[in-house]
């Protein structure tokens, strides 16, 4: 004698045990058993779901649960790795650090230095502008040899005027033996006064102004410090 199985039981209950077993944030793999669970239920006892079908269905399945536990590895991967970037930055504070960095500012009309490496013999040019982007100041230098250099701004305008107080960017460009220009940009270089994280980003905070982690280009120690 065959007895009839009673589809809505069986797997009702083991549908209810898996949702026992497995926490309240995996939906959308519960969402599957449901699913699956709810077409074997109604389906043709006639005409059964065919075993391809099924293996079709528990593939999807255990594509779906190794994508839920990647992602997971992957945020946690994200957290761990932005902590540790956040105590490493952390650490260079009263470290002396080197930063790109395009701006100058003026103060009480005395500007500060713009100082920028050549890689190799070449004039440059450097060119001045204000908060709207206009030219203040250009400036085309004799030939320079190559290494650190320092430029000290004047404060003036093109027409030798005083500039007000701000801040104002600035293009270092050298120029090739053709004539043509390849900008080379500048540096900036000052004890690291703290660390902020915002918005998901991490800055150093030189000269009361804050460079984002990513343009340090150089750390050292302090003169003197034996820490």
């Amino acid at each position: 004698m065959i007895n009839a199985i009673d589809y809505n039981n069986l797997y009702g209950n083991t549908l209810d045990g898996l949702r026992q077993k497995e926490p309240k944030s995996q939906l959308d793999k519960d969402a599957f058993l449901l699913l699956l669970v709810t077409e074997m239920r109604n389906q043709n006892p006639l005409e059964p779901m065919d075993n391809k079908d099924f293996i079709a269905q528990l593939t999807q399945f255990s594509s779906l649960e190794q994508i839920t536990n990647m992602t997971k590895a992957f945020e946690n991967f994200l957290s761990l790795q932005q902590g540790s970037l956040q105590a490493q930055a952390s650490s260079l504070i009263g470290k002396y650090a080197v930063v790109r960095s395009n701006s100058v500012q003026v103060n009480n009309g005395a500007a500060e230095s713009i100082v920028f490496t050549l890689d190799e013999n070449a004039p440059v040019t450097i060119r001045i502008y204000d908060e709207n982007g206009s030219l203040v100041r250009e400036v085309t230098s004799n030939m320079l040899e190559s290494g650190a250099h320092s430029f000290t701004w004047d404060g003036r305008n093109s027409d030798g005027l005083p500039v007000s107080d701000g801040n104002y960017s600035y293009t270092v460009s050298k120029i090739q033996l053709d004539g043509s220009e390849v900008e080379i940009g500048g540096i900036e270089g000052g004890v690291v006064q703290g660390v902020q994280f915002k918005d998901n980003n991490i800055y150093v905070i030189i000269n009361d102004i804050l460079y984002p982690l990513a343009s340090v280009v150089e750390i050292s120690e302090v003169e003197g410090d034996n820490t």
